[in-house]
């Protein structure tokens, strides 16, 4: 994979409550010129017309020749919206890049926002260095996004990377948002640790931020939900490395500051498969809440070679 520094692109970062976009020189991301509107609540169209006039608005000082979209729900390779669409139900069928194109003029490229995010930690983050990595995005749930030999791996249908749906037993202890039991997110995300703490600490209004203050003050039981929930994440973890044995696993979102790393490592290593024990690396990302559009804005500057490949 390799990034042409000459070609300036967008990138756009659609989520259920706001929209951000920022160009990006090459693997250059220009974080000072972020701009974000609100996620419109009507109608698809509503929130393609805010999508160009945020890229018009950067075209004002940049010449852009391509955009990159991150958004939630799956993504066929037409650019379009199959399946659910998660807190934009508008969304849903929506043939996003042949109506951004239309509109814009310059070639666009659509991608699950998990998928983005993975794409740009492998691309200019803590997984550059890698050809095989795991994105494992720690947050209210649980995302993922699969690079395998320097492409996203999407599956046969689209939906590869929901490895927040594991299932690590079969007690029926706890019911994830998908509806079923037992999900690995239902216990490694924000919502799973906070339910573990609220468990284990008998306190219903304890949140991840006053369960980490505690766990900073050596607060015993603190201590022990914090351990418990490395376990958690460790399980998940485990079977993505004997299944895919990446280069590496890079953790994102809210909660990848409050993992520890070398116990986190340390845990994998008794849970893994004894030949890939010496290759355990999991890492923290560097690209924050911005992932997704860098991620966006490296696909499209990627794909501007792709095209011209075809055209050759």
């Amino acid at each position: 994979m390799l990034i042409n520094d000459d070609v300036t692109t967008v990138g756009i970062d659609l989520g259920g409550t706001k929209l951000a976009a920022a160009p990006m020189k090459g693997s250059v991301f220009v974080e000072s010129e972020i701009i974000k509107e609100a996620t419109p609540s009507g109608t698809s169209e509503d929130i393609i017309d805010t999508m160009c006039k945020m890229v018009k608005k950067i075209q004002e000082t940049h010449s852009i020749a391509a955009v990159g979209v991150s958004t939630a729900g799956m993504v066929n390779e037409k650019g379009e919206m199959i399946g659910s669409c998660g807190n934009i139900p508008s969304w849903k069928g929506t043939k996003v890049k042949k109506e951004l194109e239309a509109k814009l003029s310059i070639p666009v490229i659509v991608e699950n926002d998990a998928n983005c995010s993975a794409y740009g930690e492998y691309a200019i983050g803590s997984g550059k260095d890698f050809k095989s990595m795991i994105m494992v995005t720690l947050g209210t749930g649980i995302g993922g996004g699969i690079i395998i030999n320097d492409q996203i791996w999407r599956g046969a249908h689209f939906g590869g990377g929901e490895i927040g749906h594991l299932k690590l037993h079969s007690n029926r202890t706890r019911r994830c948002t998908c509806g079923s039991w037992d999900c690995w997110e239902a216990y490694a995300s924000g919502t799973g640790l906070n339910n573990t703490a609220r468990t284990y600490l008998a306190d219903p209004n304890i949140n991840n931020y006053s369960l980490m203050d505690k766990y900073n003050h050596g607060d015993a039981d603190a201590i022990e939900v914090i351990s418990v929930w490395h376990d958690h994440v460790a399980q998940g973890i485990a079977s993505l490395i004997n299944s895919f044995d990446p280069e590496a696993v890079v953790i994102g979102g809210g909660l990848a500051q409050f993992i520890n790393y070398p116990n986190l490592n340390k845990k994998l290593k008794a849970r893994v498969v004894d030949a890939l024990k010496p290759y355990i690396n999991v890492i923290e990302g560097k690209l924050a809440n911005n992932s997704g559009m860098v991620g966006a804005a490296c696909l499209a500057n990627v794909e501007l070679a792709n095209l011209k490949m075809q055209v050759a």
